[in-house]
């Protein structure tokens, strides 16, 4: 006999209790009876022949087994979604995280071939953040991509990464800054300059403090620290700030004439972009043609 299958409906129920952590709170945000949706759970506990949730007084919280079903269950309620109406205006939207660089260089060429002309036929939405937060996100299927740089963990069973592009990080300055020559540079007479670096916990500062370290120079203690690109930029043509950031990106700015890229004796190591997903998308057509344009996209940047 041919064993039971998990349905659409045993799915809605994971799901919701677990981002109610409660059976309660979960079957009213279902519009179904307790009784209803206890039945289900149960269900689908029984069909997995495993206990997906403790419950108590104090709430249902996944069990070890609960926590390796719950993002394939998430991932495959979200594509039941996307198959109901491919063109449906309020289909759910792709969703995508993106680490800030690749939101410079890839994100507009991504565009390019998502809404040609100006039409669109999906929509997709963008977190941006950490290569490390995407990461954990993409994990637990609050994301359906992520666009990371190539020293988060490797993927597990449930995920796949796939090489996009490399991308150097480089040292620059004002186009006219008086303290640094226009030839090579040592890195021990930068490190006595004034900084200003992406904060730490960022995956951008720890690869460049790991660099600092493998040299034998002492940590850089900036004057300031940001969360952004951006706004390094901006201080760094204002002031006799240094600071790094993508090589594409500050090429861009070199064109205005208002930065500069310091020439190094010991260059900064060349990092890999990734593009990380469920392995399940692949036999998503919506998230399989979007994967695509992504790739085209890397491909021309």
């Amino acid at each position: 006999m041919k064993k039971k299958s998990l349905q659409r409906r045993h799915i809605e129920a994971l799901v919701a209790v677990d981002d109610n952590r409660s059976v309660h709170r979960a079957a009213g945000a279902l519009g179904v009876p307790q009784p209803v949706l206890s039945r289900l759970l149960g269900e689908a506990e029984a069909l997995v022949g495993a206990r997906l949730f403790e419950r108590s007084s104090h709430g249902s919280v996944p069990t070890a087994q609960g926590r390796l079903i719950l993002p394939r269950a998430r991932f495959a309620l979200r594509t039941m979604e996307r198959l109901n109406d491919l063109t449906a205006e309020d289909a759910p939207p792709i969703r995508l995280g993106c680490i800030p660089r690749a939101m410079h260089t890839l994100l507009p060429k991504l565009l390019e071939r998502v809404y040609p002309d100006g039409g669109h036929d999906m929509r997709f939405e963008v977190r941006e953040g950490n290569s490390l937060a995407l990461f954990n996100a993409l994990a637990a299927s609050e994301l359906d991509f992520a666009i990371l740089r190539g020293n988060v963990q490797h993927a597990s069973g449930e995920l796949a990464i796939e090489r996009l592009f490399d991308e150097r990080t480089v040292i620059y300055c004002a186009a006219d800054h008086p303290g640094i020559p226009e030839g090579q540079v040592s890195l021990p007479r930068l490190a006595a300059l004034d900084w200003t670096l992406p904060e730490r916990g960022t995956t951008s500062r720890g690869a460049f403090d790991a660099f600092w370290s493998e040299h034998g120079l002492p940590p850089i203690r900036p004057l300031m620290e940001t969360r952004s690109f951006e706004a390094n930029l901006a201080l760094v043509a204002a002031s006799r700030l240094i600071s790094i950031a993508p090589e594409s990106i500050v090429r861009r700015h070199v064109g205005f004439g208002v930065l500069r890229i310091v020439k190094v004796r010991r260059a900064l190591p060349v990092n890999p972009v990734m593009l990380a997903f469920h392995r399940l998308a692949e036999e998503d057509p919506v998230l399989s043609r979007f994967r695509a344009y992504v790739l085209e996209a890397a491909r021309i940047r």
